[in-house]
């Protein structure tokens, strides 16, 4: 499609990736300020580990910026970027053993009003079995599901990302969530402090 010619005088972090690659090094930092948190969240999340995240975190950024003369806006800047994160995180994952991995996905899904310390227990606990849950995921189902529904990503823009068709994001959030649903459903119940390792 052409929409991609009119999304880079309408984005900003385009403007602001294309002066970067005319060598404005300032642009580079606004978009490193920009991104950085929600590439951290997102890379923790598909890592389940805040220091695996921070690591691969440096590198997307890293890849960014030696990959710069590369670039060229045909979508939005943050699925680019966000494509650079998901190919990463997806060749860690390939090398490591997830299905094991702790319940870090979803800590910042928390209510964030005051529960009571009965409700705040139960949310962790709750919160602990997601994130086992979407640690067991295939890489490319747990990538689309946290594009989609975390970073608030169109189906074409997921798409983008993970380089396939918009049908087959819809497929893969709808077996990572089939996915979940199965995996919590096989959980022992939210009962007891040993409920939940």
């Amino acid at each position: 499609m052409r929409d991609g010619d009119h999304k880079e005088a309408r984005d900003p972090d385009v403007d602001s990736m294309l002066a970067f690659q005319r060598g404005d090094e300032e642009s580079f930092v606004k978009l490193y300020r920009a991104y950085r948190e929600r590439i951290f969240n997102f890379c923790r999340r598909m890592l389940s580990s805040p220091a695996l995240a921070e690591e691969a975190t440096q590198d997307v950024f890293l890849k960014l910026y030696q990959q710069r003369h590369r670039y060229e806006p045909r979508s939005r800047f943050s699925t680019y970027v966000f494509r650079i994160a998901t190919n990463h995180c997806l060749n860690l994952r390939q090398r490591r053993d997830f299905g094991q991995a702790g319940g870090e996905f979803l800590e910042q899904y928390a209510d964030s009003s005051s529960p009571s310390p009965e409700r705040a227990l139960e949310q962790r606990r709750l919160h602990a079995q997601l994130g086992a849950a979407l640690a067991t995921l295939p890489g490319q189902q747990a990538a689309a599901l946290l594009l989609c529904h975390y970073e608030g990503m169109s189906y074409r823009e997921a798409a983008d990302s993970l380089h396939v068709s918009e049908s087959a994001v819809k497929s893969l959030v709808h077996r990572a969530r089939e996915g979940l649903l199965a995996t919590l459903a096989k959980r022992p119940a939210m009962e007891g402090d040993h409920a939940v390792q």
